[in-house]
């Protein structure tokens, strides 16, 4: 398998301030719950979260699916939280479809949120079959995996400080 880098350390971390410079803008003062869909936005809630000028909560959930399904087979939540009338920001890897993020943005709209809001390592437009929009998207790809600040391939990669396109040898 070959890597093909795509974004570079200082470009994603260029990328993260200029969203939280946005966020500081549309929150002002108001605390903002950062939410991580595990593992994949980890690092990007970390570098987020250490960039905002606004008070802001991290929790973390998880998404499990069964292997090949597209549907949503159960939400783990790490920790107990109220959502009662906070402003909420979703943060994923890398938005596909659309299906789980507008499931999950349903959900945290039901269970109290004052608003949804949803930000995005990669976002794959062109892969939608749902109307989700996203936010805050670092970068916009048409297709391709991707690794590399937090993401990975099988299990590997996640560590890598740049983000890299997944090359299929031939």
């Amino acid at each position: 398998m070959n890597l093909e880098r795509r974004y570079e350390a200082d470009r994603i971390a260029a990328r993260v301030g200029e969203v939280a410079l946005a966020l500081d803008r549309a929150f002002r003062d108001r605390p903002l719950l950062l939410i991580s869909i595990l593992k994949g936005s980890s690092f990007f809630l970390a570098d987020l979260a250490r960039k905002l000028a606004l008070p802001a909560a991290c929790e973390f959930i998880s998404v499990l699916r069964e292997e090949g399904a597209n549907e949503i087979v159960q939400i783990v939540f790490s920790t107990g939280f109220s959502l009662d009338g906070r402003p909420v920001l979703l943060l994923k890897d890398v938005v596909h479809t659309g299906v789980i993020e507008n499931y999950l943005m349903d959900h945290l709209r039901s269970s109290g949120a004052a608003s949804v809001g949803l930000a995005a390592i990669i976002d794959k437009p062109a892969l939608r079959k749902t109307a989700v929009s996203v936010d805050f998207p670092l970068f916009t790809a048409e297709g391709g995996v991707f690794v590399g600040y937090g993401m990975d391939h099988r299990g590997l990669y996640a560590h890598l400080p740049h983000i890299a396109e997944v090359i299929a040898e031939q």
